[in-house]
């Protein structure tokens, strides 16, 4: 009975504090459930694109779900997928990119989330050496379809054992006739060791430069002397000939240099005295050349005026310097006759032949 009673007292309370409670909770539950599904202003950057868009999402996962994006675990995503979002929020997502290589002569593909060159070889190992050359620059920015190239890039010092050719020179020879060539110098080919600098790309060779060059047995050029020697065909009856060059180089003989005018070859020398042609002593033109000059040993010859002209010096091979101040019927191209103080000089001198005589011109060297 007692317990009736009770229930009965405060039954008719419960109900009033039960409908006051409902009074005040269901308001309030529409209103969050109100304010839960109205759009928020999310702004959500990816790969570093951003934009602002609307969003019922009450999660990141749910915002990510609602536009059909898949997120790795090798992928970047801030805030964790299981965030509540608010409006305002910030969502940053970064998706590992498959970046194909080529180094070490291999293509490879490294997974990145780095957006620039040097990040990514670094997630890839890849380790440079000081020389080696990448492209793109380290620095250069990505995108999903760029590659990277890198080249391994080695210096190295090669020694090589080489043949050093002789030059062939040829010199021309105005005591040679026109068309002939003898040897003056045998070519001879040198040893030497060079030092090269290598470049090496990929283990292949790209350049090589000469350091320095060792010789170890020098070079010696074949040197050959090249005729010039017009032949100047003498009068008939006359089978002497003699080899007229043009003017050659300067020449050193007894001692001085000079230029000659022309070299004559293959002339034929012979020697006369004083009493040449019969001529006594006491006769007038005794010792007196042909132009009246007084003949003097060591001095005097007699030429051909039309090869060599009076007043001319020469040099003769094998007997030296000396004046043309005579001439004689003998006298024709290819022969001069040597002023000497006796007969007997004159006998001992004989006939020499294929001599060479250098048209020195009016003044002595």
């Amino acid at each position: 009975m007692e317990l009736r009673a009770i229930w009965e007292r405060y039954k008719n309370r419960g109900l009033v504090m039960f409908g006051c409670l409902a009074l005040v909770l269901v308001p309030m539950i529409g209103y969050f459930s109100a304010q839960a599904t109205q759009p928020k202003q999310v702004t959500f950057s990816m790969d570093g694109e951003s934009k602002t868009v609307a969003t019922k999402a009450t999660t990141v996962e749910q915002f990510l779900t609602e536009r059909n994006i898949t997120v790795t675990e090798k992928d970047s995503l801030q805030p964790t997928p299981e965030t509540k979002l608010k409006d305002g929020a910030l969502i940053t997502l970064y998706t590992t990119w498959s970046i194909p290589i080529q180094v070490d002569g291999q293509k490879k593909t490294i997974e990145t989330l780095s957006r620039d060159v040097a990040g990514a070889l670094k997630d890839g190992g890849i380790v440079l050496g000081e020389k080696d050359r990448v492209e793109p620059a380290l620095t250069a920015t990505l995108t999903k379809d760029s590659s990277i190239s890198v080249k391994r890039i080695v210096e190295k010092m090669v020694k090589v054992d080489e043949r050093v050719t002789f030059q062939e020179i040829r010199k021309n020879d105005p005591a040679l006739e026109k068309g002939k060539s003898r040897v003056l110098q045998s070519g001879q080919e040198g040893k030497a060791i060079a030092h090269y600098k290598l470049i090496m790309e990929d283990g292949k060779e790209v350049s090589r430069d000469l350091v320095k060059r060792d010789v170890l047995v020098p070079k010696k050029d074949n040197v050959v002397a090249v005729g010039t020697a017009i032949p100047m065909l003498q009068k008939k009856g006359q089978p002497d000939r003699v080899l007229v060059a043009s003017a050659a180089g300067p020449v050193s003989r007894g001692g001085k240099v000079f230029r000659p005018k022309k070299v004559l070859n293959g002339v034929t020398l012979t020697a006369y005295t004083p009493s040449g042609g019969g001529k006594h002593p006491s006769s007038p033109g005794y010792g007196r050349t042909s132009t009246g000059a007084k003949a003097k040993v060591g001095h005097t010859i007699a030429v051909d005026p039309n090869v060599i002209p009076y007043g001319w010096w020469v040099y003769i091979e094998g007997v030296g310097y000396r004046r043309a101040e005579d001439t004689g019927g003998a006298m024709k191209g290819g022969k001069i006759d040597v002023f000497v103080g006796t007969e007997s000089e004159a006998r001992n001198f004989g006939r020499k032949r294929n001599k060479t005589v250098y048209i020195i011109g009016p003044q002595k060297p």
